[in-house]
């Protein structure tokens, strides 16, 4: 989904993708209305029209409210089957989840949130508080509909197809870091639809898949997809991601985990040998390492990856740890080159 625009107040430490992700969460939580307020029913004139401006589907104007809430879920289930077919992994999931609980679900975490504020979008879900607690609902006239869609044996091929196009995506996001938009929609409409596609209904849900799917920011040439752990996007927008070839064949991605490269795993493996012993109660070498990792990457300079080792130890950092942090500083492929790291190549 759609970024919020941040100011890192605490430096790098802030930067992580745990705390951007706790952060994120707060914040959205605190913006919800209870659960009640926000079915579409209960919309006020005023905010039902920004919904309908604000949503993925184009809803003729009616001047008369029964009339606008009828063509509104009649839009929806004129596509339900192609939405369903659709929907990002987290989307899928919720909506799973809603339906074995009979059309509610508390929402988790950030992932779940940004899923949520999707299907509010794609299938006008509510999304709300119950109890101070984000839960999502999906409304009565797409309950059965969207179980049925479910239980085509085509979803699951597409589903199958999506997932492995999600592979291709996963991994080249974390090779550059951001990337426009329109190569991958291109991708998923030859792969999932058969062609490079003028039907604007496909255009759309592959752009809609993509944006419910990864985290996105505009910019004045369209929308980037960027990881989630790259705090501060700026600097590869203005680099401009938009080359072509970007994207590897589905036959051609690598096997290897999306999070990391091979060359990169002896760096993380070896500063995880050396902190394992020393960690404050509560942190995990992998994780530490891995938010390390994602903060050299995004070009945090060396004092600042000490610094926030620092506060994962229950001793100072030691010369073995500050080596095997140099190793990875100096060693791992970045997405943003530091003034000092790059004035040493």
């Amino acid at each position: 989904m759609f970024r919020q625009e941040e100011v890192f107040i605490g430096g790098w430490q802030e930067k992580t993708i745990e705390a951007m992700r706790r952060r994120r969460f707060e914040q959205r939580v605190a913006q919800l209305a209870p659960l009640g307020a926000v079915r579409l029913e209960a919309l006020p004139p005023a905010a039902l029209s920004r919904k309908l401006e604000q949503s993925w589907q184009d809803v003729e104007r009616k001047p008369m409210r029964a009339q606008q809430l009828s063509l509104v879920w009649k839009t929806v289930l004129s596509t339900i089957e192609l939405q369903a077919d659709c929907l990002s992994r987290e989307e899928h999931e919720l909506v799973e989840r809603a339906l074995i609980l009979g059309g509610s679900a508390p929402i988790e975490d950030t992932l779940e949130l940004d899923a949520a504020r999707a299907l509010s979008l794609r299938l006008w879900a509510s999304v709300g508080l119950v109890s101070g607690k984000p839960v999502i609902e999906l409304e009565l006239p797409v309950l059965q509909p969207v179980a049925r869609a479910f239980a085509r044996p085509e979803h699951e091929r597409l589903r199958q197809q999506l997932s492995e196009l999600e592979g291709v995506l996963d991994g080249t996001l974390y090779r550059v870091g951001a990337m426009d938009d329109r190569q991958p929609q291109q991708l998923i409409l030859r792969e999932l639809f058969g062609a490079c596609t003028h039907d604007e209904l496909l255009i759309q849900l592959a752009r809609r898949y993509l944006w419910a799917s990864y985290d996105c920011v505009d910019y004045s040439g369209g929308v980037m997809l960027v990881h989630p752990a790259l705090a501060d996007p700026s600097c590869l927008i203005a680099a401009g991601r938009r080359k072509n070839g970007l994207l590897l064949p589905a036959a051609m991605s690598s096997p290897a985990p999306l999070d990391i490269l091979p060359e990169e795993i002896p760096l993380q493996e070896g500063l995880e040998r050396t902190i394992a012993d020393a960690l404050r109660d509560g942190c995990r070498a992998g994780d530490v390492a891995r938010n390390l990792r994602f903060l050299c990457k995004q070009g945090a300079p060396l004092s600042a990856l000490e610094e926030v080792l620092q506060e994962s130890l229950i001793v100072y950092v030691s010369p073995a740890m500050r080596g095997a942090l140099s190793n990875m500083y100096y060693m791992l492929p970045k997405w943003v080159e530091s003034a000092e790291c790059g004035a040493l190549q």
